[in-house]
């Protein structure tokens, strides 16, 4: 005869994906993003050939959404 065991369920601390986390974590990004396209923007032509990237893809990437990307 197989009987259900109930496992106990503790709430003394957050979970581990709480939203502190998350903004923190969506914060770290932004300004990592940024503080790169920032750089970015201050290469020149050769530069930017040297680590592979065309001075359209790097204006494309400088000119993104500070908010969408």
């Amino acid at each position: 005869m197989a009987t259900d065991v109930e496992l106990p369920i503790t709430m003394d601390r957050a979970p581990s994906g709480g939203i502190a986390r998350r903004c923190l974590t969506r914060l770290t990004l932004y300004f990592s993003k940024r503080r790169e396209r920032q750089v970015l923007s201050h290469l020149s032509d050769d530069q930017l050939r040297d680590i592979g990237v065309s001075p359209s893809e790097a204006r494309n990437e400088i000119n993104k959404s500070w908010f969408w990307g």
